[in-house]
C-alpha cells in the first residue's frame, strides 16, 4: 500500500467553519540558496473548544549569522476567513492566501519590521501521507493527521525583509497540511530536498507520541526517502512501529527499515539557528515548537543483500534541512519569539 494519493483533494479546507474544538494549518518551508536563509509561512485555524474561532497568519525568516532572524504573526478574526475556493484559493485570510499554484502573505513584527512573500509552485501530481492508510481517520478524529500535497516542487518569486528582496527561480520548496482536534505531546519533523551530491533525493518524516483514551501510546517514527529515483518507504503501520526514535532538541536521530532498505539518521541544528513559538490547541492547552529551517541532516542508507544490511551510500546537507520539535515544556535553550 503506497504513501501516495493522487486524487487532488488533499489541501481541501476541513473544518466545516462551525464545529469548535478543531484546527487546521497549511504551512511552506523552503531555502534561499544565495544567502543560505530559510522560510517558513503558515495560514492557520483555531477553532477552540470554548470560545471564538480565529485564523493567523505567520511568517519566518532564518538567518543563518542569526542577525536578521525575523519572526512573526498577526491574529485575525474569523469574519475574515475566505469563503472556500474564493477566487480559486484553498484558504484566504484577509490579503495572504494559499491556492494550489500560489501562496502570498504579508507579516509585521512588534518593531515595525515586516516579510513579505509571493509565489507561484508548480503543484506535484501526488501527495504524502505519513500517516498508514488504516489509521489516518482514527489519529484524526483523536490527534490530527498531516500530508504533503506538494512534497518537493519548484517554487518561483520572492520574499522581502526589512526593504530588501530575495528572488527564487525554481527552487524547490514543500506545502504541507495538517487538520484534527490536536497536537500530539511530542514530536519530532524533519524535511530536506538538497542533499549535497544527491540533487533528487527527499526526506520526510516525523516521529511522535500521542495518548489514546487518557493513556500514552508508543512512540511512532514516520518516514520517507527519496532515492536514485525510488520512492523508499517506511510508514506501514508494521514499520513505524518498528523504527527507533531519539528525539531531544536540538538532535532527533532514528532508524527505520523495510522489507529491503534502511536508514540511519540524524538531524540537528544549533539553537541560536532555532525559534520557539506557542501553538495553540482547542482545548485551551498549549505545545512549544522549537523550529529551524537552516539545519543539519545525515542518513546513512543500507540494502539487504543475502539477509544483510549493506551499505551504499551516504547522504548529507548543511544548513538546508527543516527542522521542529515539540512538546507541553517550554525549551530554555531558545528565545520565546510568541
Amino acid at each position: 500500500m503506497t504513501a501516495f494519493t493522487h486524487d487532488g483533494t488533499e489541501n481541501t479546507m476541513r473544518w466545516n467553519r462551525s464545529t469548535p474544538g478543531f484546527m487546521e494549518v497549511w504551512y511552506s518551508t523552503i531555502n534561499h540558496p544565495e544567502s543560505g536563509g530559510g522560510v517558513w509561512m503558515r495560514y492557520t485555524i483555531t477553532a477552540p473548544r470554548a470560545g471564538e474561532p480565529f485564523c493567523e497568519l505567520w511568517g519566518f525568516y532564518f538567518d543563518p549569522s542569526n542577525k536578521r532572524t525575523f519572526a512573526a504573526k498577526r491574529r485575525f478574526s474569523i469574519d475574515v476567513l475566505g469563503r472556500e475556493r474564493d477566487e480559486g484559493a484553498l484558504v484566504r485570510i484577509g490579503d495572504a492566501w494559499l491556492s494550489e499554484c500560489h501562496l502570498e502573505g504579508r507579516v509585521q513584527d512588534k518593531g515595525g519590521r515586516a516579510l513579505e512573500w509571493s509565489f507561484d509552485l508548480e503543484p506535484s501530481l501526488r501527495c504524502f501521507h505519513h500517516i498508514p492508510q488504516p489509521l489516518r481517520q482514527r489519529v484524526e478524529q483523536r490527534v490530527s493527521t498531516v500530508c504533503v500535497p506538494n512534497l518537493s516542487v519548484p517554487f518561483t518569486g520572492t520574499v522581502s525583509l526589512d526593504g530588501e528582496e530575495l528572488s527564487f527561480e525554481q527552487v524547490r520548496g514543500s506545502q504541507a497540511h495538517r487538520w484534527g482536534r490536536a497536537h500530539p505531546q511530542s514530536w519530532a519533523w524533519a524535511h530536506c530536498d538538497s542533499f549535497e551530491n544527491h540533487p533528487d533525493a527527499i526526506f520526510e518524516g516525523v516521529a511522535a507520541r500521542a495518548r489514546f483514551v487518557g493513556l500514552p501510546a508508543p512512540t511512532m517514527t514516520f518516514a520517507y526517502l527519496r532515492y536514485d529515483g525510488r520512492d523508499i518507504e517506511f510508514n506501514s503501520l508494521k514499520h513505524s512501529l518498528r523504527a527507533k526514535s531519539r528525539y531531544e532538541m536540538p538532535t532527533w536521530a532514528f532508524t527505520a527499515s523495510n522489507d529491503d532498505f534502511k536508514v540511519v539518521g540524524a538531524a540537528r541544528a544549533l539553537p541560536e539557528r532555532m525559534v520557539q513559538v506557542t501553538y495553540d490547541d482547542p482545548d485551551g492547552s498549549q505545545r512549544h515548537c522549537a523550529n529551524s529551517e537552516i539545519g543539519d541532516m545525515g542518513i546513512e542508507l543500507f540494502r539487504k543483500h543475502k539477509g544483510m544490511w549493506r551499505h551504499i551510500d551516504s547522504l548529507t546537507c548543511l544548513r538546508t534541512a527543516h527542522l521542529e520539535f515539540g512538546r507541553k515544556e517550554t525549551f530554555v535553550e531558545v528565545p520565546v519569539a510568541f
